[in-house]
């Protein structure tokens, strides 16, 4: 049987996971995933410092929507992305970081007086998704493959393995390997139900003034037409949480900027019926509450979201739906399509007033800036 390094393993299952770019500092402690890159074709972008592989792979995921990867060495490498792992994960963007620790036998626990050594996952586990330690050459795939489910599962985040260096440079048997990612993990997005579809539409359309909220999930999921057909359908405003800038351009007449801190209190006050999507109407969104939004009964929400545990999780919800957004927004647009009976008329001069209030947000940004 054909035998070959722990670091090819891993290389052909990223390989077959569409990854073509990995982040990270050359060392000699994974020098066998390295040559696999070569081998395969995948390129290897190397930073000045660990922490930034983290955030280009972070970057790299939000812009393309596919799983960022970023790799460092054991030891003061592990200790240098550590502030990467804490902002890409709190930002909830995709990535999985690989790191080398020292030789099977060292680690896990320490057997004392190893170099450059410390319990990596145990540091990287209470600021990660997920982290797990490969014990074994055969257990390689089985770990890669749990890595994959945890990033495309629920909310993104960053999910690491740890790797010893001698699995990383070793050669064993090359183990079967699945070609596919629906061998081990979904990849069919979450679908509403039509039932749930119908009863947001008709909420909805039945506002007095609708309003969007727009998460990263809507990034991720790249909803930005559906979003857009939606939003445009509804005459609804679009606000975003501070991940989800850039969901509707800024420039759009129903697009309430986030700067504008007052302007989005005010619309957020006025909005009878919210539909939040692909955010966790966290810290930055004020957690739902008042003074910066109406409350219930005044104001229903409607939460989509990928992740089970985000529904209602701070601002009670009338209606919860775990779906993937694009998924959700495409059946929405086709759902409110020809929709007659909307109170257009109310919601088009809450957007001209709004419009007239941007206007006045934005010459005085341009006055301060001028000074």
């Amino acid at each position: 049987m054909e035998k070959t390094t722990g670091g090819e393993v891993v290389a052909r299952m990223l390989q077959n996971e569409g990854v073509e770019k990995v982040f990270g500092i050359i060392d000699g402690t994974y020098i066998g995933l390295y040559a696999a890159f070569r081998k395969l074709g995948i390129e290897l972008i190397t930073p000045r410092h660990e922490a930034c592989a983290m955030h280009m792979a972070g970057a790299y995921a939000r812009l393309t929507g596919k799983l960022g990867v970023a790799i460092a060495s054991n030891g003061p490498g592990v200790a240098n992305v550590l502030p990467g792992v804490a902002v890409e994960n709190g930002e909830g963007n995709r990535v999985l970081l690989i790191t080398s620790t020292r030789r099977v036998g060292i680690g896990y626990p320490d057997r004392g007086g190893a170099y450059q050594y410390f319990n990596q996952v145990g540091v990287i586990k209470p600021m990660a998704k997920w982290s797990g330690a490969v014990p074994s050459f055969g257990r390689i795939p089985e770990m890669m493959k749990r890595a994959f489910r945890k990033s495309f599962h629920g909310r993104p985040g960053v999910v690491h393995v740890d790797i010893p260096e001698s699995l990383f440079n070793g050669k064993d048997d090359m183990p079967a390997l699945p070609t596919e990612p629906k061998a081990y993990r979904r990849v069919d997005p979450i679908t509403p139900s039509a039932d749930q579809v119908e009863r947001a539409a008709a909420m909805l359309a039945e506002a007095k003034l609708p309003l969007i909220h727009a998460g990263s999930g809507v990034l991720y999921a790249d909803a930005f037409g559906d979003l857009r057909r939606v939003a445009e359908a509804l005459h609804a405003p679009v606000t975003t949480s501070w991940g989800g800038r850039g969901a509707l351009p800024e420039q759009h007449d129903l697009a309430i900027p986030m700067p504008y801190v007052d302007l989005n209190d005010r619309v957020r006050n006025e909005a009878d019926v919210v539909l939040a999507l692909g955010s966790r109407l966290g810290e930055t969104d004020w957690w739902g509450k008042a003074p910066n939004w109406a409350q219930a009964p005044e104001q229903r929400l409607i939460q989509v979201d990928i992740d089970e545990e985000i529904l209602g999780l701070n601002k009670p919800a009338e209606m919860t739906i775990l779906a993937d957004a694009k998924v959700f927004l495409a059946a929405l647009g086709g759902a409110l399509e020809g929709r007659s009976g909307m109170p257009l008329a109310g919601r088009r001069a809450a957007v001209t007033r709004y419009a007239e209030a941007k206007g006045k947000e934005r010459a005085k940004l341009d006055k301060v800036l001028k000074d």
